[in-house]
């Protein structure tokens, strides 16, 4: 059966797309929620605006584009148990879904290496200025491209997987 035109009821039980719609509202509500109120705190207070706090704000941005794009499609598709936005939005997603997915692995590798130069390093002549906090913003969304662009240009695809309900 196309993932495309029918509920998939036959790779689960009704409750399993009921409660994966359910979890996936709850991802949505919370995900968005804390994502967009860090990155509203960090533009409206000065005092958090500071060049070590850019990377966080980074991995707020891409958690957020996670958590709408990929929890509100999921959520869709789990009540509808199918993927009934067709191909070209599950292109979409799973692209989206992958980019902010690994934007964020990408900004926490970029955390652990400031976190270790500012604090295992603290006397030495390496001082983090604002230019290495912005390349350190700009690189995970650079990796992240260079790994998610491929499918959409014929190498591998992104297609439903799982319970046909999301795309990777």
């Amino acid at each position: 059966y196309s993932p495309f035109l029918v509920p998939q009821d036959h790779l689960g039980h009704k409750g399993v797309f009921v409660s994966m719609a359910v979890f996936m509202c709850i991802l949505f509500i919370v995900g968005t929620s804390i994502n967009a109120l860090t990155i509203v705190c960090t533009m409206k207070f000065k005092k958090l605006r500071s060049h070590l706090n850019y990377i966080l704000v980074n991995l707020a941005v891409s958690n957020l584009l996670v958590s709408l794009i990929g929890s509100s499609t999921a959520l869709c598709t789990f009540i509808s148990r199918y993927f009934i936005l067709g191909p070209f939005m599950c292109k979409a997603e799973g692209f989206l879904s992958t980019l902010g997915g690994m934007v964020s692995l990408w900004s926490l590798s970029v955390v652990a290496v400031e976190r270790y130069l500012v604090i295992c390093k603290p006397m030495s002549s390496f001082t983090f200025k604002n230019t290495h906090a912005l390349i350190g913003c700009a690189v995970p969304w650079i990796f992240a491209l260079i790994a998610s662009l491929p499918p959409l240009f014929g190498w591998s695809r992104y297609i439903p997987e799982g319970l046909q309900c999301s795309c990777s």
